[in-house]
């Protein structure tokens, strides 16, 4: 496998991420609409705020996921024309650069349910509930997504060391 098809795989990777949060994202937001058309009750009707903002971050965060991961592989396609040792070296760097956040990243996530959790509880009210809620939706989108993404790191990242020992043994 020439070693562009694993960064390939890996945007292909990030742009899946992107569709499954913009999905998300995007069904929150017709959560909230039907909270809005078809809610009566208080309970519901206070849900619409919170959940329209998280779906409205999340689709929006996926769709810039989206159109970031389309660019890149032209843009990784001519680097690599260009050098592939390199980019690989490059690669390296960049991945090197962001996967040791991946643990702090699960850990504030965690937080962030526990903090939703803690608000949902102890915030009294319906407008308490809904805005503990959405922050936990919040949450678990994140720690999905991050989920996914440091698997796709990191398998990227030992095709990386593969392609430089095989370069360093030519």
């Amino acid at each position: 496998m020439e070693f562009f098809e694993h960064t390939a795989n890996w945007i292909k990777g990030e742009a899946f991420e992107g569709g499954m949060i913009f999905l998300w994202g995007a069904a929150l937001i017709i959560l909230a609409a039907y909270f809005w058309k078809f809610g009566h009750l208080v309970t519901a009707r206070a849900l619409i705020i919170p959940f329209l903002v998280v779906g409205l971050f999340w689709s929006i965060a996926g769709g810039v996921g989206i159109y970031r991961n389309t660019v890149r592989v032209e843009k990784f396609q001519v680097e690599y024309k260009k050098d592939p040792v390199v980019f690989v070296e490059s690669e390296k760097k960049r991945v090197e650069g962001f996967i040791g956040w991946y643990r702090y990243l699960l850990i504030g996530w965690a937080a962030l349910i526990i903090t939703g959790l803690a608000i949902f509880m102890f915030w009294g009210g319906n407008h308490g509930r809904a805005i503990g809620l959405a922050v936990i939706v919040f949450a678990i989108a994140g720690l999905l997504v991050d989920h996914t993404s440091e698997h796709n790191a990191r398998t990227y990242y030992a095709g990386i060391n593969k392609a430089l020992s095989a370069d360093a043994q030519k």
